[in-house]
C-alpha cells in the first residue's frame, strides 16, 4: 500500500519491528537505566509472607520487581496459562494490539499528584486490557523540558559558583546540564514505579537521545520542504526573564482593575499596573498646538515613531500631513491618519504609535511604511535606538519613574488615571511582563493542518472523551495562528538551518536585499549538506568565489516540537530522509492527558503527525479534568499545597513536608509563606495511606469533569476498602480451611470449578430452585457488575468501573452475600451441609473475580491476596496481572433479574424490622414476633421470595420462632394500629409486630437498663429513662411527619395544575406519581408510630 507523506513524496508504507537495527539503534545510558531489569531475568522471586493485618508498606514491596522480572511490562502473547511469549516480530498473532504513549514529565523536577493522576488511569487502561488478552505496549519517557531545565541549571551555576551560562560558553553549559540530567533523571521513574505503573521501560525515551534528534531534524527538513516552515521577522512575545520568545498559547493574561502592585522576575520592588498616563506632542512649527495621547506603559514613548488619528476627525484635519516633536529625543515624528488603529470617541483621539513594542502599533507601522526600531535588548535594558543616553543599559520598569519626572520638567506631563483597568500579557513559564519585539523567528504554517484536524475529528477519525471537549478542540483550531518554533536557548534541539556569512557585507545588500541580516536560509541534516546547498546557490548567483564562512542557527526548536513528534519517535521513527517506515505499532490507540495541554500537545501531535505520516497519531482523546487541593485551589509550589504523590503513599511528618521547600529555587519570602500553607493543610503531616489508596482514590475522582477537589480524606477511605478486601480474604481463607475446601482458582475463568457443572445437573433433574435465593442473587449481581466494569473501561470512563466493583464488594458481597451464607458454614444441619459445596464455589468465584476486577486499581493488594487464593499446583509465574479480566459472555448466563427482585423484598423486610425497633427504641437484642404482610401472594407461595427466605429473614430480623408470612388472602390476620406496629415497606408489603410485645420488650430493656443503674440511680430511674427517650423520639418523629405532609402538599399543588400533563415530561410524571406513593406511605407510617408512642401502649 502506498501513502502520502507530507505533500511532495510517496513511501510505501512498511513497519520497523521493536528492537531492530532500523528502530533503535542507539539506546543512550538514559534509556539503559531505565531498562536496566531484562524481561527475560528471573532471578527475582515471587514475594512469599504471612501477615495478618493489612500494612501497605509490607503488601506493594516486592511485587513491582516481580512483575517486572516476568517480562509483564511488555508487548506480549499470553497464554491463557498466564505465561508469556514475545511478539517483536510484527506478526500479532491475531491479537489486539494497544500502544499508549505516556506524556512525558519534565525532567527537572519530581511527579506531583496531577502526574499520578495520569499514571493511575493510563495504568488502569492498560492493566484492564493486557487482562483481556491483548498485546500491550505502554511507552514512558522524559521531556528535556527546554525552558525549565535550562533555568534550573542557569539558577544552580549563580547559586554554588556564581556564573552564567555566557561566562561558561555554550558547549560546556550544555554539558552540565546532561550531568544535572543523569544525577536527577532517575527520581521520576522511581515514583512512577513505586506508584505500580507497569510501563513497557524497554521501549523508554528521552526527547534529546539519539533517535528522537534523528527524527526531529527529520520532519523538520520534511516540513520546510514541503513549504510549512519559513522564517520570518515579526512582533513576537518576548520573556526578559527567560530571553526567549514564547507562543501565543504560553501568554497567560491577567485583568487589572486599577493601580496594582505586582511581583516581577528578578526585581526586589513591586511594579505599578493599571495606570493611564498622559503627556502631549507638541506640533512641529507651532508650539501653542499639542496632541495629549495615553499609555499604560509609559517607557515605550522612547520608541514612537508616530501618532495617529483619525481621517474624518474634525478637531485634526488642519493636522493631516504635519509632524510632532518628540519631547525626549527631539525627533520628527509624522501624524497619520489611521481608522483602523484610533477610535474618534475614544480618550483625546489621538494614539502613539511604537511599531517595535505593541501589536497593534506594529501593524499601524506595516500600513504607512514607518520605521520599526527596537529601543529594549534580550535582558529588558535600553539600547542605544533610545534616542537618550541617560537611559541606555536602564531596566524597562526603571525608566517608568524618571521618564514621568523628565516630561514634568519639559512641562508636557498632563496627569495620570488610577483607576484604568487593563489586561497584562505574562509569561506561564516565568512570571515575568510579556515585552513585544521585532525579530525574525521560525514559524510553522498550521492552517492547512488544522483544517484537516478539524476534519478528523468532524468525520470520527479522532473520538473525544468527553465528548463536550470537541468544542474547545474546533474553537482553538478555527482560530489558529502561525507557530513561532525557535527558542532563544542552547538547551533543546538546535535548529537544522544554516547560513553564509560573508566577509563582504555588500554581498548580502546587493544580491539579498530582503535578506539583509538574516539569511539566506538553507536547512539540511548536516552542515556537510548545508555546505553543498550552499555552493549550489551561490554559483547560480555567479557567486562561486564569493568568501564565507558557515553558520548554524543558535537558536533551539520549541520543545513541544519536539513533544508533537512522540507518536512517531517514541516508536522508533527517525524521520525523512533517514528513514522512510512507519513504526508497525503507529497509530497508536489512545493518548489521556489533562485537558490544560490539549492545545499545546495534543492538537499539535495531531497536526504535525497526520502531516508526516498521512493517518491520525491515534483515534481516542482522553483528558481529565485538573487537579486541584480539596479547597478547589490551583496546586503551586509558592502556594504550599503541591503534593507529592510518595508523601501521601509513604507518609511524611510536618517537619519533613517543610524541609521540602528548602534548597530550591523559590525565594525564601516563599517559602516561609509556603511553609505556613502546609502548617494549616497538613498539620500532623501526611498519613501513609499506599499506593493502591491513593491510585483508586484518583481513579474514582475523575467522575468530577470540571476539576478534581483531591480531599487527602477520600485517600483514607480508599485505604479502608483495601483493608476491606483483606478481611474478605481472611474470611474466604478460614472458612476453607475449616471446611477442607479445595481452592480451583485458576488464570482462565473466574467460575469455581465444578460451578456450572453443578448448575447445569441441578437443571437436568428439575430442581431449579436448588440453588438458594441469595447464591442466585449474588451470582446475577457479579453478571451484571461485570458488565459495567467492562463497559465504564470500554468507553475510557473508569471512575463508573471503581464505583461499580465497590459497591458490589461492598453492598452485595459482604453486606449481603457473605452474611446469609455464615449461617450455612457454621451449621451442621443437614441442610446446610449440603448447601456449602455451592456456597463455597459462588463465594470462590465471587472472590475471584472481585480481585480481578480491582486489580487495574489496586494491583498490589490484589496480586498478593489472588497469590493467598491459588491451589498448591498453580504454575510459579501465575499472575493475577495476567489473568484473564471477568468477560461479560462468561457470566451472562448467571444473570437473573427475578432473583435479584426477591432478594430486594428481603433485604426490605430486613430493614424495616431495623427500622421498625429505631422508631420504637427496641434493641437488637431482645426477639420480636413478627410477621410479613403482602397482598402479592406470589411472594409467599412457594419458591417465592419470602417463603424461600423465611429462614434468613427470621435469623436477621431477630424474629421469635419463624417470622410469619401471611397475605391478603389470609383471615387469621389483624391489622389494627390499635394493637399493632405497621412499618409499610411497600405499597404491598408491610411489616407487623404486636404493640404489646413491643411494650415488652422495652420494658425488659429498661428493667436491664436499671438493674445496671442500681447503684446510681432509685429502682424507678430506668422507666423515667425510657419515658424521656420516648418524648424525644414523639418529637422527632412529629417534626418529620411535617416534612412530609409538607411536601406531599406542595406536591399536590405541582400536580394539580392544569398545564401539568401538557408541559412536563413522561418521564417526569412518571417520578412525581412514584414519590407521591412514597411519600404517602412514610406518612401513614409515620402516623402509626406516633399513635403507638403515644397511647403509651
Amino acid at each position: 500500500m502506498w501513502r502520502s507523506l507530507g505533500k511532495l513524496h510517496l513511501y510505501p508504507r512498511r513497519h520497523i519491528t521493536p528492537g531492530t537495527a532500523s528502530a533503535r539503534t542507539a539506546f543512550s545510558s538514559y534509556n539503559r537505566s531505565l531498562a536496566s531489569t531484562s524481561a527475560t531475568t528471573t532471578s527475582i522471586p515471587k514475594p512469599k509472607r504471612t501477615i495478618d493485618k493489612y500494612d501497605p508498606s509490607i503488601v506493594e514491596s516486592g511485587w513491582y520487581e516481580w512483575w517486572e522480572s516476568q517480562g509483564f511490562f511488555g508487548s506480549k502473547v499470553m497464554s491463557g496459562s498466564g505465561s508469556t511469549a514475545e511478539n517483536g516480530t510484527g506478526n500479532t498473532n491475531s491479537l489486539a494490539q494497544f500502544t499508549m504513549l505516556l506524556p512525558p514529565p519534565n525532567v527537572t523536577g519530581y511527579l506531583h499528584i496531577g502526574h499520578a493522576l495520569t499514571a493511575s488511569i493510563q495504568d488502569s487502561i492498560v492493566r484492564w486490557r493486557r487482562m483481556r488478552g491483548e498485546s500491550v505496549s505502554w511507552v514512558p519517557g522524559m521531556d528535556h523540558a527546554g525552558i525549565s531545565t535550562q533555568t534550573v541549571v542557569e539558577k544552580k551555576l549563580m547559586r554554588e559558583r556564581k556564573l552564567t551560562r555566557h561566562d561558561l560558553g555554550r558547549e560546556a553549559f550544555i554539558k552540565e546540564i546532561w550531568d544535572w540530567k543523569e544525577l536527577h533523571g532517575d527520581r521520576i521513574t522511581k515514583q512512577f514505579r513505586r506508584l505500580g505503573a507497569s510501563m513497557d521501560w524497554e521501549e523508554s525515551f528521552f526527547t534529546l537521545d539519539e533517535d528522537r534528534t534523528k527524527a526531529v531534524k527529520g520532519a523538520f527538513i520534511q516540513l520546510f520542504e514541503d513549504g510549512l516552515v519559513y522564517r520570518d521577522t515579526r512582533l513576537v512575545n518576548w520573556c526578559c526573564a527567560l530571553e526567549t520568545v514564547i507562543s501565543d498559547i504560553e501568554v497567560e493574561h491577567e485583568d487589572i482593575e486599577g493601580r496594582t502592585m505586582l511581583n516581577v522576575p528578578g526585581r526586589l520592588k513591586k511594579v505599578e499596573f493599571g495606570v493611564l498616563h498622559d503627556f502631549a506632542y507638541k506640533v512641529d512649527g507651532d508650539e501653542l498646538q499639542e496632541l495629549v495621547v495615553s499609555t499604560t506603559r509609559i517607557e515605550t514613548m522612547l520608541g514612537d515613531e508616530a501618532v495617529a488619528i483619525h481621517p474624518e476627525d474634525p478637531r485634526y484635519k488642519h493636522l493631516h500631513g504635519r509632524h510632532v516633536i518628540h519631547p525626549i529625543s527631539g525627533k520628527r515624528l509624522p501624524i497619520v491618519c489611521d481608522p483602523e488603529l484610533v477610535q474618534m470617541d475614544f480618550g483625546t483621539g489621538v494614539v502613539k504609535v511604537t511599531p517595535a513594542h505593541d501589536p497593534n502599533d506594529y501593524a499601524c507601522g506595516r500600513r504607512h511604511g514607518l520605521p520599526i526600531v527596537n529601543i529594549l535588548d534580550k535582558d529588558g535594558t535600553f539600547n542605544s535606538n533610545c534616542g537618550s543616553k541617560s537611559y541606555e543599559k536602564m531596566n524597562r520598569f526603571d525608566a517608568r519613574d524618571k521618564i514621568v519626572e523628565e516630561l514634568k520638567a519639559l512641562g508636557v506631563y498632563r496627569g495620570k488615571n488610577e483607576k484604568h483597568a487593563m489586561r497584562l500579557a505574562r509569561c506561564s513559564r516565568s512570571g515575568d511582563v510579556i515585552e513585544p519585539m521585532v525579530m525574525p523567528q521560525w514559524y510553522i504554517k498550521c492552517d492547512g493542518m488544522a483544517q484537516q484536524a478539524l476534519k478528523d475529528a468532524e468525520n470520527g477519525n479522532l473520538v473525544f472523551h468527553p465528548e463536550s471537549s470537541i468544542k474547545d478542540w474546533n474553537r482553538w483550531l478555527e482560530n489558529i495562528q502561525d507557530w513561532c518554533i525557535s527558542r532563544q536557548l542552547w538547551w533543546g534541539h538546535r535548529i537544522p538551518a544554516y547560513k553564509p556569512v560573508f566577509e563582504h557585507h555588500s554581498i548580502l545588500q546587493t544580491h539579498f536585499p530582503t535578506d539583509t541580516g538574516d539569511g539566506p536560509w538553507f536547512v539540511a541534516d548536516s552542515e556537510k549538506e548545508a555546505a553543498r546547498q550552499i555552493r549550489k546557490f551561490l554559483a547560480d548567483k555567479g557567486l562561486k568565489d564569493t568568501p564565507y564562512k558557515i553558520v548554524q542557527d543558535d537558536d533551539v526548536l520549541d520543545t513541544w516540537f519536539s513533544s508533537g513528534l512522540l507518536p512517531l519517535s517514541a516508536l522508533g521513527w527517525t524521520g525523512y530522509p533517514l528513514a522512510k517506515m512507519l513504526p508497525w505499532r503507529y497509530p497508536t490507540n489512545l493518548i489521556e492527558t489533562g485537558t490544560d495541554i490539549m492545545f499545546f500537545w495534543v492538537a499539535r501531535m495531531v497536526m504535525l503527525c497526520t502531516h508526516l505520516s498521512g493517518e491520525v497519531p491515534f483515534k481516542d482523546i482522553m483528558f481529565h479534568a485538573m487537579v486541584r487541593d480539596a479547597q478547589g485551589r490551583k496546586m503551586s509550589k509558592s502556594v504550599g499545597n503541591v503534593i507529592d504523590p510518595t508523601h501521601v503513599i509513604e507518609g511524611i511528618t510536618l517537619k519533613d513536608l517543610k524541609a521540602t521547600l528548602e534548597g530550591g529555587n523559590l525565594a525564601a519570602k516563599e517559602v516561609k509563606r509556603s511553609q505556613t500553607q502546609m502548617e494549616k493543610d497538613f498539620p500532623r503531616g501526611i498519613q501513609a495511606s499506599g499506593a493502591d489508596a491513593l491510585r483508586f482514590a484518583l481513579v474514582s475522582s475523575t467522575q468530577q469533569s470540571r476539576q478534581i477537589n483531591l480531599d487527602l480524606a477520600n485517600v483514607t477511605s480508599a485505604q479502608h476498602f483495601a483493608n476491606k478486601l483483606w478481611n474478605l480474604s481472611a474470611f474466604y481463607r478460614t472458612r476453607l480451611s475449616d471446611l477442607n475446601y479445595v481452592s480451583s482458582v485458576t488464570s482462565e475463568t473466574v467460575l469455581a470449578q465444578g460451578l456450572t457443572e453443578f448448575r447445569k445437573s441441578v437443571s437436568a433433574s428439575g430442581q431449579q430452585q436448588h440453588l438458594s435465593l441469595v447464591e442466585r442473587f449474588i451470582m446475577s449481581r457479579l453478571a451484571d457488575t461485570v458488565n459495567k466494569v467492562n463497559g465504564g473501561m470500554d468507553q475510557l470512563e473508569p471512575s463508573i468501573a471503581t464505583d461499580t466493583v465497590r459497591k458490589f464488594i461492598i453492598q452485595d458481597l459482604c453486606d449481603v452475600y457473605v452474611e446469609f451464607i455464615k449461617p450455612v458454614l457454621v451449621s451442621e444441619d443437614h441442610k446446610s451441609i449440603q448447601q456449602r459445596d455451592s456456597v463455597l464455589k459462588i463465594l470462590q468465584t465471587c472472590f475471584d473475580a472481585s480481585l480481578r476486577m480491582m486489580h487495574p486499581f489496586m494491583p498490589f493488594v490484589t496480586e498478593e491476596l489472588w497469590q493467598r487464593m491459588l491451589p498448591e499446583s498453580a504454575a510459579g509465574s501465575t499472575s493475577i496481572m495476567v489473568s484473564s479480566f471477568p468477560s461479560p459472555s462468561e457470566l451472562e448466563s448467571w444473570k437473573d433479574e427475578g432473583a435479584e427482585k426477591d432478594m430486594e423484598v428481603a433485604l426490605g423486610v430486613i430493614q424495616a424490622s431495623r427500622s421498625l425497633r429505631q422508631s420504637h427504641q427496641v434493641p437488637m437484642s431482645k426477639e420480636l414476633p413478627f410477621t410479613v404482610w403482602t397482598n402479592d401472594t406470589s411472594l409467599v407461595a412457594p419458591g417465592g421470595a419470602l417463603l424461600e427466605s423465611q429462614s434468613s429473614l427470621s435469623h436477621f430480623t431477630r424474629s421469635t420462632g419463624d417470622i410469619k408470612l401471611a397475605s391478603s388472602t389470609s383471615n387469621d390476620l389483624v391489622v389494627d394500629p390499635s394493637v399493632m406496629a405497621v412499618h409499610i415497606i411497600s405499597p404491598e408489603l408491610k411489616l407487623l409486630t404486636p404493640l404489646s410485645a413491643i411494650k415488652d420488650a422495652i420494658a425488659e430493656a429498661a428493667a436491664v437498663d436499671a438493674a445496671k443503674a442500681a447503684e446510681k440511680a432509685a429502682a424507678n430511674a430506668g422507666g423515667e429513662g425510657a419515658a424521656k427517650k420516648q418524648e424525644q423520639e414523639l418529637k422527632r418523629l412529629n417534626k418529620k411527619l411535617g416534612n412530609v405532609q409538607a411536601e406531599l402538599e406542595k406536591l399536590g399543588v405541582r400536580l394539580g395544575r392544569p398545564e401539568y400533563s401538557e408541559r412536563v415530561p413522561e418521564n417526569v410524571r412518571q417520578m412525581d406519581a412514584k414519590r407521591k406513593v412514597d411519600l404517602l406511605a412514610q406518612e401513614e407510617h409515620l402516623l402509626t408510630t406516633i399513635r403507638t408512642l403515644g397511647s403509651g401502649f
